[in-house]
């Protein structure tokens, strides 16, 4: 009874977020897009200092991976079609949607990453931290040569 009365639960919360995404606009999209990018830089950014100048604690690693691989789960419904370079502020370039499979392969590979490197974290092993980090600015890097356009 139990379980049947958590997936209700679940499918209910589920379809209540899938509701909500799809009703923002375009422009919204654009906007929670850019505001997780920055969760994403925010966390980078901490990583960075752990990593090539041991600043920060593990305990701050453990909440930056955690709020990037809370990010990266729902990245793929952040790139609905509509929402290319033009709309808001978005850096988005058109080639997503063209090439959608390729797009969810960099997704993915992504994800993995920072699945990986959450792990770590959350094991509180900093060389694992350490190791797994390139992995992530490599599929984010890979991404965003392809697909976003090229910062002024």
């Amino acid at each position: 009874m139990r379980s049947l009365k958590f997936a209700v639960i679940t499918a209910a919360i589920v379809s209540c977020g899938a509701a909500i995404a799809w009703a923002a606009t375009p422009e919204e999209v654009v906007t929670q897009r850019e505001d997780s990018m920055k969760t994403f830089g925010a966390s980078v950014k901490t990583l960075t200092g752990f990593v090539r100048d041991n600043q920060g604690t593990i305990d701050d690693v453990k909440a930056a991976t955690g709020k990037m691989a809370g990010v990266s789960a729902n990245l793929l419904t952040l790139f609905p079609e509509g929402t290319a370079v033009g709309v808001g502020k978005s850096a988005a370039k058109p080639e997503i949607w063209a090439n959608w499979a390729d797009f969810q392969t960099k997704v993915k590979d992504a994800q993995d990453a920072i699945a990986a490197l959450d792990a770590a974290a959350q094991e509180g092993n900093a060389a694992k931290v350490k190791a797994a980090f390139p992995a992530v600015g490599q599929a984010c890097g890979a991404c965003h040569e392809t697909y976003r356009v090229k910062k002024s």
